[in-house]
Formats: C-alpha cells, sequence, structure tokens
C-alpha cells in the first residue's frame, strides 16, 4: 500500500503542480489545487486498475514502463543544451510516448498474429514519432521569456554553441566546455553503467566468458570516462 500510495502522489503531484497548476488554472487557492489532486488521484487510481489486468509476466511489465517513457530521455538532456527547449517540449515528450504507445497495442488487437509489432520494433517506432512530435511542438509554441533564459544562464552557465546568445546577451563568458567530449563522455558513462549490470547478471547465472567480456567492457569505459572528464574540467576556468 505504501508504494501504491506514494506513485499515485507522486503523479498526482506532476499532474496539479508541474501542469493544472502552471498551465491550466494558475493562481488558484490551495483548497482548488487540493480538490484537483484528489479527482487527479482517482483517475490515476482507474487507469491503473484498466491497465495492470492487460500485463501478464514482470517482464511485460517493465516493457510497459520502458515503451511509456520512450523518446522522453533525449529532451531532459538537450533542455540543457538548446535553450529552445520550453515546457511545452517536456509535456509533450511525456505524453506521445504514451499515446504511441497505446495506437500500437490497438493496432496489434486489431491486426493478425504473423502482422503485429512487437517489442524492440514497438520501442524505436515510440522513440521516433515521439522526436518528431516534441520537436514539432517546441517549433509551434513561443520559447521560454527571455528574463526566465536570462536568469538561467546567469545561475547555470551551460556551455555549448547554442546559449552564445544569452553568453554575449549578458556578458558572461561562456566555460569551454566542447560538445563532443561532454557527448562522448554521456555515452560513455551508459556503456559503463549498463555493462556492469550485464556483468553482475551473468555472474548470477554463472556464465563466467561472458561475465568476464562485460566487467572488461566496464573496465575500459570507466577509463576512458575518466580521460574525458578529466579533459574536460581542465578546459573550465579556474575559479
Amino acid at each position: 500500500m505504501s508504494t501504491i500510495a506514494t506513485h499515485l502522489n507522486w503523479g498526482t503531484s506532476y499532474l496539479v503542480h508541474d501542469f493544472w497548476g502552471r498551465f491550466v488554472q494558475p493562481g488558484k487557492s490551495e483548497k482548488d489545487y487540493v480538490r484537483i489532486s484528489r479527482i487527479a488521484t482517482i483517475l490515476l487510481m482507474l487507469v491503473s486498475v484498466a491497465v495492470t489486468p492487460l500485463i501478464t509476466s514482470i517482464s511485460g511489465a517493465w516493457q510497459f514502463i520502458i515503451e511509456c517513457g520512450a523518446g522522453l530521455g533525449l529532451v531532459l538532456i538537450l533542455r540543457w543544451y538548446w535553450w529552445r527547449v520550453n515546457a511545452w517540449s517536456e509535456i509533450s515528450a511525456t505524453a506521445l510516448p504514451i499515446l504511441v504507445y497505446g495506437a500500437i497495442v490497438i493496432r496489434n488487437a486489431l491486426a493478425a498474429p504473423d502482422a503485429q509489432i512487437v517489442f524492440p520494433v514497438t520501442l524505436f517506432l515510440t522513440v521516433g514519432l515521439t522526436t518528431v512530435g516534441w520537436l514539432l511542438v517546441t517549433a509551434l509554441t513561443p520559447p521560454t521569456d527571455d528574463a526566465v533564459l536570462e536568469r538561467f544562464y546567469r545561475k547555470t552557465q551551460p556551455g555549448g554553441a547554442l546559449w552564445k546568445p544569452f553568453a554575449a546577451r549578458t556578458g558572461l563568458k561562456t566555460p569551454s566546455m566542447p560538445f563532443l567530449p561532454m557527448f562522448a563522455s554521456w555515452v560513455t558513462g551508459i556503456v559503463l553503467v549498463y555493462s556492469i549490470l550485464f556483468g553482475f547478471g551473468k555472474l548470477f547465472f554463472g556464465t563466467v566468458l561472458e561475465m568476464a567480456l562485460w566487467f572488461g567492457l566496464s573496465s575500459a569505459a570507466g577509463i576512458l570516462l575518466f580521460f574525458l572528464v578529466r579533459s574536460t574540467t581542465r578546459s573550465l576556468p579556474a575559479e
């Protein structure tokens, strides 16, 4: 019950504080937001009850979670490197995977067994359509207010060429952090984490050779990440 309550309250807080109170009905009293949060909690519970019978295995549950969040990661990363990403970019990137995955499920239910779209093709399709969708939403919606972006830049001073307009406007010198080393560090970090996870998985199942290969890959990724981070931090201006 504690896990269920946590996720219901968590989801409701996103809906009420980050969406409803910010874009639909801003400036309302706390009593109004509490009322909306109760409605949102009930709706989330009903959706959960409707979805749960469709999942017949723990792997199916994880696949459902992955599919419903596919494509969101790119906008969460790019928002630090591209000033044009706004709140609607994130909202659309959050909602579109659910809509795309739901459309695929309905399509598979109506299609013949040999014509169904299955994992991981569904994942690639969801990521692609979600990425195209949030980019279109970003282009069609107004950017974040310049004053907000300037405050953000003054506080964080993000690197990369895409923030140069605000670097010039604020008069602050952009830290010399090339994009390619930062991107390589990100990819190397992902390889490091997943190779360690797969390595322990092979250890638990007793497949020694595959375990050694995964741990060898993680060691190489760790060494490469160390040198990438060191080269990136060396380019930062001294305090």
